[in-house]
């Protein structure tokens, strides 16, 4: 007998496909029975299959058949709760059948445990060969980022269309499979093949307008997507995408032609408000031979050798590391004879000297979507090169790790290492690894668990601060799907490492969705570390917000102002930031020297189609910032993470490093080095050393004649990335009259006698500074 609480699910799953099925232009007549309704699922025309489901309900077809084929489309159409309310009432017969368990596995990759989904779906398949839908649902698997695997895809979706040639899913998928494989030429084939089948299909139509695109056939692409926006009339989301997808069609062939029509015009509002003097950048990373393609993720700039300028590192996925020497006319690619040219590949990337002899060390995360692998710690042997301790030191690990953030929580001297594990929702817990190490020796022990700081959520950007000026560094990590972290180091208070998480009281638990990468900064120069976290946002919202000038909430960045209370409060639209991105990477510099830090995002997403400009806010001097980007030339539309700052040509100015390159290996794009051409004003950069080493979570404060100038010393922040050591501090025409260092532990000194400008090393219990000699060429 069927339950009463079975009967009002179906009921209520029925009532909502009524109001939120589509009209369809299809024959009522042509649309009955349960026959009719599954040829309509194959076909992918989910609103006529609703239209014929509830028909045959009516007309008293088997209610847990209607049941199962309702649940289908609501899953298919992205309404995952009504489906699993029925699921979770269906009677018994309902959960003898196949398609139950199809479904139920769906929902777990809908859960964001896409790991469990595709072991239940490869199950489901050895004891239902035959079965369609299971076949589906692994093909859906093979695209998402945590199981994919596109050669499998591949297969998978022709096995089905061997057997339903009309499926559109399928169809679609199998053109996404072969598109993200690399095979242009044979994407936009199949792509024209599909939708000669289904001749309205928008999607379809933007598959092809997407391979032509990459395939640099400009006739095609203007063509199929002259017509998916067409198609897209009424859906305004997908023909932004269109239209933005049209427009780089255009831009490529020197832009809009004067008699096109404005329909298929893409609009983008444009900020009004006065801006600064913007210095302008030139991609150089070809001609000093940087213009890495890796996928590009992570990247640190560090002194590797010695020599006193700033040399790169660069990761990307399943390809050798770079490591780049500065000859300061140069650079000169040293992978190989420093032993850093591990095929593994990486995503973060940060350096640091963890073992206190002086020179800089390289910490690599893995296993981020990418299989199982573990982390690299590469300690630097100097003409040795480099060596790979990290199974040794204890910091290796087999967990999903992304970024990572150098700082001595326990103010020992010795550095210790916070990973964030678990984006791939396998419940890794993130490390807090203690340098425990002795001379000649280097160890870690986790102490996540005791310090309270062992997250399980799907931990993905990290970032160290002293945002309360105790003394004692302080943990932002930001979770997907679920709050943010905000450790509080205790360890001044109670004496031994512990953290406590006070987000919800410092006002700084969100974004909940889509949060991505972090820092701090002192964006307002008011002494008090404040908080940027940045959001990765649907293309549709960032294109929406392009159009409309706001974001679409809450799909924005988020910038914490300390408020100095131990609260912080969120003033990212009223600093002129709200708007929505695609931020998965982000870096903080004052490229102009004004004294006030700029922010970087590099944007995109997996989507072939995502082509997402990064974007450059400066400061106006008032609060707010302005998009610079056109105006600075930084754009670039490739897929960003890593972005880096450093003054590696010495001439007083930041330099930009991007990491580009999209999730699948066709999405691949020459990681760019931007050199800043100015105008800028005078800076003054500041090492701050003890024993040799960089003083992560050291405070500097440079009183100039024109005010307060602050900054800090941090390594592992935006994409698991370092930039430069020095703290080049902005003077614009100022003049700096005392420094002030606030070392880790509360330590203070002071220091006069400085250079109006140049670059500078501060010896921790050193009286004078030590002014270095110009280097540029």
């Amino acid at each position: 007998m069927i339950s009463s609480r079975y009967v009002s699910a179906a009921l209520a799953l029925i009532g909502f496909l009524t109001f939120c099925a589509p009209e369809d232009s299809r024959p009522k007549a042509a649309l009955t029975g349960l026959e009719a309704a599954q040829e309509l699922i194959f076909f992918g025309e989910w609103g006529a299959a609703a239209d014929s489901l509830r028909s045959a309900g009516r007309s008293g077809a088997d209610p847990v058949t209607v049941g199962l084929a309702l649940a289908h489309v609501q899953l298919a159409t992205g309404h995952a709760e009504p489906a699993r309310r029925w699921l979770d009432a269906a009677p018994v017969e309902a959960q003898q059948r196949s398609l139950y368990h199809v479904l139920r596995a769906w929902l777990m990759a809908y859960d964001g445990l896409a790991l469990r989904s595709q072991v239940a779906a490869r199950s489901l398949l050895q004891r239902h060969p035959e079965s369609i839908e299971t076949r589906v649902l692994l093909a859906r698997l093979a695209l998402q980022a945590a199981t994919m695997d596109l050669q499998q895809a591949r297969v998978l979706c022709s096995e089905v269309l061997d057997r339903v040639a009309n499926h559109r899913v399928a169809g679609r998928m199998l053109v996404e499979a072969v598109l993200r494989s690399g095979d242009f030429a044979e994407a936009l084939t199949l792509g024209q093949q599909q939708a000669d089948k289904h001749p309205d299909d928008g999607y379809l139509k933007m598959l092809v307008g997407t391979a032509a695109l990459w395939l640099g056939d400009l006739p095609d692409a203007i063509e199929a997507l002259r017509r998916a926006t067409d198609l897209y009339a009424d859906n305004y989301a997908d023909r932004l995408k269109a239209l933005w997808l049209l427009r780089q069609a255009y831009n490529r062939q020197g832009g809009y032609p004067d008699d096109l029509e404005t329909q298929y015009r893409f609009y983008a509002r444009t900020d009004p408000a006065a801006t600064p003097s913007v210095p302008h950048f030139v991609d150089v990373a070809a001609s000093l031979g940087v213009d890495k393609i890796d996928r590009g993720r992570g990247s640190s700039w560090l002194d590797y050798d010695g020599d006193g300028d700033w040399d790169l590192f660069s990761v990307g996925i399943h390809v050798e590391h770079g490591l780049y020497r500065n000859d300061l006319e140069g650079f000169s690619e040293v992978t190989q004879v420093m032993h850093l040219a591990d095929p593994l590949g990486g995503w973060g990337a940060s350096a640091a000297d963890c073992d206190n002899d002086g020179d800089p060390d390289l910490f690599v995360t893995r296993d981020a979507w990418e299989g199982v692998a573990p982390n690299s710690l590469y300690r630097n042997d100097g003409d040795a090169g480099f060596t790979d301790i990290a199974d040794a030191a204890g910091v290796a690990g087999l967990e999903a790790s992304f970024t990572a953030t150098w700082a001595d929580f326990d103010v020992d001297g010795r550095l210790d290492l916070y990973v964030t594990n678990g984006v791939i929702a396998d419940g890794g817990a993130n490390n807090l690894h203690r340098n425990t190490s002795d001379i000649g020796i280097v160890s870690f022990t986790d102490v996540a668990n005791s310090a309270g700081v062992d997250d399980t959520l799907k931990s993905i950007g990290t970032a160290a601060g002293d945002y309360d000026g105790d003394g004692w560094p302080d943990i932002y990590s930001v979770n997907i799907g679920g709050p943010n972290r905000l450790f509080r180091n205790q360890m001044g208070a109670s004496g031994s490492l512990e953290f406590v998480d006070v987000a919800p009281q410092a006002g700084v638990a969100f974004p909940v969705e889509g949060g991505y990468v972090t820092f701090f900064l002192d964006f307002d120069n008011d002494g008090a570390l404040d908080l940027f976290v940045s959001t990765m946002s649907s293309f549709e919202d960032v294109l929406h917000s392009s159009v409309e000038g706001r974001a679409v909430e809450p799909n924005r960045p988020f910038l914490y102002h300390n408020e100095g209370d131990g609260s912080f409060a969120d003033v990212a639209v009223l600093a002129g930031l709200g708007r929505s991105f695609g931020t998965m990477g982000a870096g903080v510099g004052d490229v102009d020297n004004d004294g006030l830090p700029d922010l970087y995002l590099a944007n995109g997403g997996p989507e072939m189609s995502r082509l997402e400009p990064n974007i450059l806010f400066l400061q106006r001097g008032d609060g707010t910032f302005a998009d610079v980007t056109e105006a600075a030339g930084v754009g670039n539309l490739g897929k960003g993470h890593g972005a880096t700052f450093a003054d590696y040509d010495a001439d007083g100015d930041l330099d930009l490093y991007a990491g580009l390159g999209g999730h699948y290996k066709a999405d691949v794009w020459p990681n760019a080095l931007y050199r800043n051409d100015g105008p800028v004003g005078a800076s003054l950069s500041i090492r701050a050393l003890a024993g040799g080493r960089d003083v992560l979570g050291t405070r500097i404060t440079v009183h100039t004649s024109s005010g307060p100038v602050y900054g800090h010393l941090a390594s592992g922040f935006g994409f698991g990335s370092t930039n430069a050591p020095p703290v080049v501090a902005g003077l614009g025409r100022s003049k700096p009259e005392r420094i002030e260092v606030l070392w880790p532990g509360g330590k203070k000194q002071t220091w006069k006698g400085l250079p109006p400008s140049g670059h500078i090393i501060l010896h921790l219990g050193q009286v004078d500074p030590e002014i270095l000699s110009p280097r540029h060429p």
